[in-house]
């Protein structure tokens, strides 16, 4: 108190120009420690050291002989594949101890794959896709083609070492017989006549080494890429036919039945038991599309392949073959019992290496005939059309083909539903309406329509110009609504209205399970409906719609929007 206004020399006030260097001086002190600390690492046998040292060296922009000694080092202490890119592999995170189909500790990390993989990944999906249905899809559409969005390799070293040292047992194992799938598998085969073999790691044909699909969920493709696969939990989706193993796949098409949405086996059971295939899907209308998928690219040795075309096998006799030494993979030919597919079943983890994750899209029919449709209803509108065009045609049936499949070659009524959801147009009533509408598309008078019903119809309401337009529809169902309401008799949307609107939604949403504010805005916009400032007052409308108050709408309060709006009388 006594020194009034002088400033003491530990207020840092007292002296301003001395605060940056005593930081730049405690930076500088804390770089050198942690520069000391990683030269240490680098010199580590502690493989877990070592790789910590390499990733704070990298990060600090290191290079030198140290950093190439240290990563020479780690590689050969872990077993890494020359392949794998270090940095992303020590980048990575520590798992601590077994878990599922891993034994130890290890690192894992996702590497994101350049673009000649992404290609390679997209000609091999291509590639194996075949149009058939079997009952493991319970129901739901066999997608029209898959189109491949990310790819990442898989980096884990404990579960790489495992499957490298069984390889390495098959391959003596091999030595006085020669090893290979009957054919080849349709995924190699593809591959090395597309091109593509050369922008993927190398196989081993000594040990008859394949590149295999393994269908799975995101959460799922996770856990396999952390734990490897686990044998208490496979066939859980596959059923056990051939017993309980890892089911692989060599068709893009086969493994999709496993992934995100509605998977098989559509019954269990004696069906699943005598090997039922045919495709009769369950009653009901189809179950909703789920368009994001995961495949896994898996790295498979399948050594000494027990074939087996037996229409009821015997899945302990094979389970045993394998776990005894006398094989090491069975491939069940259910392509020439029921001209389904081939699966090929490993009983041992190790034998399978989850080396890519692959997200994909479905493209089903509905996207693809919405589209034709819409070319076609231009040229109407234009006086320009004359009937659809050969090539049309040749797009229309190739993939009625893929949607009639369950039905042998015809759709029921929840499927014709389906397909006029698809452009915006369906019964007013899906209950009675609906069989209406079903009886003037089936002109053969045989309870199913066919492919010619079906072109006829479409051409039909092509010359109709009957509109596929979401926003069009949604206008016009929106303005029905209205008038219902000004003449006293809305309760709602109908049936038929709240399919159209759900339709809609989907479509803004871009399949999503929300909107964001800019979709709300084309949404409005579709019934002139839009905000007086699409800055400020969009705010103020986004917030009055989200009831649920957690930044999003979903299509609960969308619904309750068009409503009220209806109610309300706000003219389109």
């Amino acid at each position: 108190m006594g020194c009034g206004g002088s400033k003491s020399a530990e207020d840092p006030a007292s002296a301003p120009s001395s605060a940056p260097k005593a930081e730049k001086n405690a930076e500088s002190m804390s770089t050198a420690a942690a520069t000391s600390g990683t030269a240490e690492g680098l010199q580590s046998d502690d493989p877990e050291v070592l790789r910590r040292a390499l990733s704070s060296a990298w990060s600090r922009g290191q290079h030198g002989p140290e950093v190439t000694a240290a990563e020479s080092r780690l590689r050969a202490s872990l077993k890494l594949p020359a392949d794998w890119d270090l940095k992303v592999f020590c980048a990575g995170r520590r798992l601590e101890g077994g878990l599922g189909g891993r034994k130890a500790s290890t690192v894992v990390a996702f590497h994101p794959q350049p673009p000649a993989v992404v290609k390679a990944m997209q000609s091999v999906l291509d590639g194996t896709y075949r149009k058939v249905y079997t009952r493991d899809r319970r129901g739901a559409p066999i997608p029209d083609r898959f189109v491949v969005k990310e790819v990442h390799r898989v980096l884990n070293d404990q579960v790489w070492r495992e499957y490298e040292a069984r390889r390495e047992g098959v391959r003596e194992a091999c030595a006085s017989k020669k090893a290979e799938l009957p054919d080849g598998s349709h995924t190699v085969n593809h591959l090395s006549q597309s091109g593509g073999l050369s922008a993927l790691p190398p196989l081993d044909p000594v040990v008859n080494e394949h590149w295999l699909f393994h269908g799975t969920t995101a959460e799922a493709a996770k856990g396999i890429a952390e734990n490897d696969f686990r044998l208490d939990m496979s066939g859980s989706n596959a059923g056990t036919l051939y017993g309980k193993g890892i089911y692989l796949a060599e068709n893009a098409t086969k493994s999709d039945e496993y992934g995100e949405g509605p998977k098989g086996p559509a019954s269990t059971g004696e069906e699943a038991e005598m090997g039922f295939e045919a495709p009769r899907p369950p009653p009901g209308p189809p179950p909703p599309l789920v368009r994001e998928s995961y495949i896994l690219v898996c790295r498979s040795t399948l050594g000494r392949v027990n074939y087996n075309d037996e229409q009821r096998p015997d899945p302990d006799r094979l389970q045993k073959s394998c776990l005894s030494g006398d094989y090491d993979s069975v491939l069940g030919d259910r392509l020439k019992l029921n001209r389904t597919f081939r699966e090929i079943i490993v009983y041992n983890d190790d034998h399978v290496y989850p080396e890519y994750i692959v997200k994909y899209e479905r493209i089903f029919f509905h996207e693809r005939f919405a589209a034709v449709y819409k070319a076609m209803l231009d040229r109407s509108i234009a006086g320009r059309f004359k009937g659809p065009t050969k090539e049309e045609t040749e797009v229309l049936q190739s993939m009625w083909q893929v949607y009639s499949m369950p039905n042998k070659g015809k759709i029921s009524k929840s499927q014709l539903l389906d397909l006029l959801l698809a452009i915006y147009q369906p019964p007013d009533n899906e209950d009675e309406d609906l069989d209406a509408t079903f009886k003037e598309w089936e002109r053969k008078g045989n309870g199913k329509i066919d492919w010619d019903d079906f072109l006829a119809e479409v051409t039909q309401r092509v010359n109709d110009k009957i509109s596929c337009s979401g926003p069009e529809r949604f206008a016009d169902i929106y303005r029905g609504m209205l008038a219902r309401s000004r003449g006293g008799k809305f309760n709602g949307p109908d049936v038929g209205e709240r399919a159209v609107l759900r339709m809609v939604w989907y479509q803004y949403c871009q399949n999503q399970r929300n909107i964001d504010k800019q979709q709300l805005l084309l949404l409005l916009k579709a019934i002139n409906q839009p905000p007086a400032n699409e800055h400020s007052d969009l705010d103020e409308t986004f917030k009055e719609i989200d009831t649920k108050n957690d930044g999003v709408i979903d299509l609960d309060e969308f619904m309750e929007e068009i409503t009220q709006r209806v109610k309300d009388g706000i003219p389109a």
